[in-house]
């Protein structure tokens, strides 16, 4: 029993990272920069996981909102070394859903929204700036 719980308590780690709570607390760091893009392209993608989550229940959101935050987090610090971190980061994120969840209908329409919402709101911050 112990030996699961360890593994359930890191699983639930690496998910509260797709958390709206750390969205938030990603977004307010961004605020104090103030890194507008950053934030402009995290809000978009947000509004648009916000409205499809309220149409749609059937992914894993928080895959997509962790996937948004890699996304974007890669795209803002331009680095190889954080670039492979938040990589294995993700890669840990989508595993840790599957030992959760127990399948990967939920994860990889969740990976697809937040693929969805990190290119739209890529696109639509890039036009205007």
């Amino acid at each position: 029993m112990v030996a699961q719980s360890w593994k359930i308590e890191t699983a639930r780690d690496f998910i509260a990272l797709g958390s709206w709570i750390f969205y938030a607390l990603v977004i307010g760091r961004a605020l104090i920069g103030p890194y507008w893009e950053f934030v402009y392209q995290l809000l978009i993608a947000g509004i648009i996981l916000l409205i499809l989550g309220l149409v749609y229940r059937k992914y894993n959101s928080y895959l997509a909102r962790g996937l948004v935050l890699v996304v974007f987090t890669i795209l803002f610090y331009d680095s190889l070394i954080y670039t492979y971190f938040a990589s294995v980061v993700l890669i840990g994120l989508v595993v840790c859903s599957y030992y959760l969840d127990k399948g990967w209908k939920k994860g990889a329409i969740g990976i697809l929204i937040g693929v969805l919402a990190s290119v739209i709101a890529y696109f639509s911050v890039s036009m205007f700036t």
